[in-house]
């Protein structure tokens, strides 16, 4: 999808939700730590936000990430380059939104690691669960470290900082889960 046309969808989602809780963008601000201007901005589609601003707003409103980007919700199957994704780390990693629906407390990814990748993911209140399905994932987890190979699992609460990294030599990829908590 072009930047310009995510970043309308994304504004349109951000009002929506907005407006359905019948809050002003000074409450949503107050609930995101998200400034009041900043938040126009990406309502009105003029603003491209960072993934870790569109984290804070969802976190705020206690929505899956990826509400943001699903453009009809009762969309059964997605096609690949249907799939909302996020690419950062100068595109050693990249994530696609396989499951987010408004309401769910939960939503899947599709996650790809390249060679020599490192990501740092927020903390979030919930549970996340992650499944490799090739490479190599060595996660640090609040001061923890382990490294998962092919078919390895884990699950754990995301409630501080996580590392990701691709440490090896191939692709790393793997699904991850999040369940949210609500209040």
């Amino acid at each position: 999808m072009e930047k310009k046309s995510l970043s309308i969808q994304i504004g349109q989602r951000l009002r929506f939700y907005r407006q359905q809780r019948q809050l002003s963008l000074d409450d949503l601000a107050s609930l995101t730590g998200v400034s009041k201007p900043m938040l126009g901005q990406i309502e009105r589609g003029s603003s491209n936000p960072t993934v870790a601003i569109l984290w804070k707003i969802a976190a705020g409103l206690q929505i899956p990430f990826g509400s943001f980007l699903v453009r009809n919700p009762s969309i059964k199957i997605l096609r690949e380059e249907e799939q909302p994704k996020f690419q950062e780390y100068n595109d050693l990693f990249e994530a696609h939104n396989t499951f987010a629906s408004p309401g769910v407390p939960f939503e899947t990814y599709r996650i790809r690691l390249l060679p020599g990748c490192t990501h740092l993911s927020s903390p979030i209140e919930g549970l996340k669960s992650i499944t490799v399905h090739s490479g190599t994932l060595t996660i640090e987890i609040s001061g923890e470290s382990c490294t998962l190979q092919k078919g390895d699992a884990i699950s754990f609460s995301p409630a501080t900082n996580q590392v990701y990294q691709n440490l090896g030599d191939e692709v790393c990829e793997c699904n991850q889960v999040i369940f949210y908590t609500i209040h």
